[in-house]
């Protein structure tokens, strides 16, 4: 069998028959008038689940680990480029996304049984499948970041499940203003990529030719969001949900995929320390991993010593999750690639386990109780090299969440109107305002930054003395695709505002993929003159919807002076 028919089959079904079960569990929902059933469910779990794991197992044994690249110009009709660079890292996380996304639905089948949101949990659960098949198989930077977001939708989605307690609804608002947070960091690299006409993410290392190796530091920023390391460690707050969804998004694959990522898209050869420079300059790549490990070594410190001081049984192995995440980013920056990926399959196997045995804890407790009087100790070694006085330091550090934990969700909740009965309108505006700030920052350093715009020459006029020339080079002006761009970055930052409008969230968000995809687009156009004529009628388009969006938040915000924090579900 040809190779490549082989994978381009494989990124058609990971992609196509996830969305189909979305739709036929959905159908059956809404179509059965009687009791909703769940033999149809429980069919297509076991058999679709079967069906993938077989699919796994056949490209294993005949692709193996070799690096074949194969590039599906008109992917399921929709025009853009779908990238499947095959490998080590794809044929590892496609075997284990594919076993644990059929373990923990056979498993959700039995725990959720008769659970009235039965059906919305499975919906959403192949949703997630969904994301995973773009994240793993597609090197395309737009089908990449669809991936991201539908993983974030998910996720937030599951965190409130239980939408009529308001407990889950506010952890999943909290958790949903992290993901966007990030996600402004990494759409703009992704449209970096796309301005400077990277498809594939495995070749992001040319962006050096560019000068623009501090992007980097966005993908950085993006992947410690998602895993939840610095500065909003979240994962225990997203244990609200059921125990299926904890082990699967939180345990093992949710927090886990943005180092595959990070394995896929990270320079080879940018490992400290041979990568350190013999000249230190503070441009340098270097100085951000450096700090990138610092907060690494940072954050694993802080959570293991929460981890020991909860009594909770899912938010002491969320804090242990963090811990383990975090070195295995030091490990991806000090170079020990194979290591990392065994280090993350065997920890995202084995936090998924441990959640799924947490319903049975108790009863594994109270029979180690009844047989010795005192339960093994795992700090031991604390108390042989710490000094009492030190530890005791420690603990009421650990009591208190290190003092900056409990304060940087307090700054999430003035935003969002969480903290109090009234929406704080102070702390949205100065919100507002930075992240505006950023953002014309960031346009006017992305327009400027190693674009060679000008040249400053010296010409010799004889006797010693020299012209200095100021020479512009308006050849590397492209005024729509400089518009696109900041369009682009403009539409997340305007989604980022209205996260507590869903109607205007979506529609902000629809228009920053929408956006991302115009760029992608417009490459496809060969014809000179078509691809200039409808660059203009797209740039006015977005520009008029983008002003638009602006005036309409602004005058929603001016006409809810009144506004107030009621219903959580609303």
């Amino acid at each position: 069998m040809d190779e490549k028919y082989l994978i381009t089959y494989l990124a058609h079904y990971f992609i196509l028959f996830p969305i189909l079960k979305v739709l036929a569990i959905n159908i059956q929902y809404f179509s059965n008038k009687r009791e909703v059933e769940e033999h149809m469910v429980r069919k297509l779990v076991t058999w679709g689940g079967m069906s993938d794991v077989v699919h796994v197992v056949i490209a294993l044994c005949i692709l193996g680990f070799k690096a074949t690249t194969v590039r599906i110009e008109s992917f399921c009709l929709i025009g853009w480029p779908f990238i499947v660079d095959w490998n080590l890292y794809t044929a590892m996380f496609l075997a284990f996304t594919t076993i644990l996304v059929t373990i923990i639905g056979r498993f959700s089948l039995f725990y959720l049984h008769r659970d009235a949101y039965y059906h919305k949990f499975f919906s959403l659960y192949f949703i997630f499948q969904l994301s995973l098949g773009l994240l793993v198989l597609s090197s395309s930077t737009s089908y990449l970041f669809m991936g991201w977001e539908l993983l974030g939708l998910s996720s937030v989605l599951l965190i409130a499940f239980y939408e009529h307690r308001p407990n889950p609804l506010k952890n999943g608002m909290r958790v949903m203003f992290i993901y966007d947070f990030g996600d402004i960091f990494l759409f703009s690299l992704v449209v970096l990529l796309l301005y400077f006409h990277i498809e594939d993410i495995n070749d992001m290392a040319l962006i050096q030719n560019h000068g623009c190796e501090w992007a980097m530091f966005l993908l950085i920023v993006a992947c410690f969001f998602k895993s939840g390391i610095f500065p909003w460690i979240w994962i225990p707050r997203a244990m609200e949900g059921p125990t299926p969804s904890s082990a699967i998004f939180y345990g093992s694959l949710s927090t886990h995929m943005p180092i595959l990522l990070l394995l896929r898209m990270w320079p080879r050869e940018w490992a400290l320390p041979a990568y350190w420079p013999e000249v230190w300059t503070i441009s340098h790549p270097a100085n951000a991993i450096a700090l990138a490990i610092a907060i690494c070594i940072f954050s694993a410190f802080v959570t293991t010593h929460m981890s020991r001081q909860h009594s909770d049984a899912k938010n002491t192995v969320a804090y242990a999750i963090t811990t383990q995440l975090a070195i295995i980013y030091i490990e991806i920056f000090l170079g020990f690639y194979t290591l990392a990926l065994i280090h993350v399959i065997s920890h995202g196997i084995y936090r998924t386990y441990e959640y799924m045995r947490t319903p049975s804890l108790f009863h594994l407790y109270h029979t180690m109780e009844t047989r010795r009087p005192r339960v093994t100790s795992t700090g031991k070694h604390f108390e042989s090299i710490l000094p009492e006085r030190f530890r005791k330091w420690l603990y009421s550090l650990t009591i208190n969440e290190f003092g900056f934990l409990s304060r940087s969700f307090d700054l999430i909740d003035q935003f969002l109107g969480l903290k109090y009965t009234s929406f704080d309108k102070k702390a949205a505006r100065r919100f507002t305002i930075a992240i505006s700030v950023v953002w014309v920052v960031f346009s006017i350093v992305m327009f400027v930054l190693n674009r060679r715009l000008f040249n400053i020459e010296y010409t010799n006029i004889g006797n010693g003395n020299t012209v200095m020339s100021f020479i512009i080079n308006w050849n590397y002006f492209s005024v729509s695709e400089e518009l696109i761009l900041v369009l682009a970055v403009g539409f997340c930052v305007l989604s980022f505002y209205n996260i507590r409008r869903i109607a205007m969230y979506f529609v902000t968000l629809a228009c920053s993929a929408w956006s991302a995809g115009l760029v992608q687009a417009l490459e496809l156009i060969k014809n000179a003159e078509a691809k200039h004529l409808w660059s203009c009628v797209s740039v006015i388009t977005l520009a008029v919807v983008f002003v638009g969006l602006v005036c309409y938040s602004a005058y929603i915000s001016a006409n809810n002076n009144n506004e107030k924090q009621a219903s959580f579900t609303a």
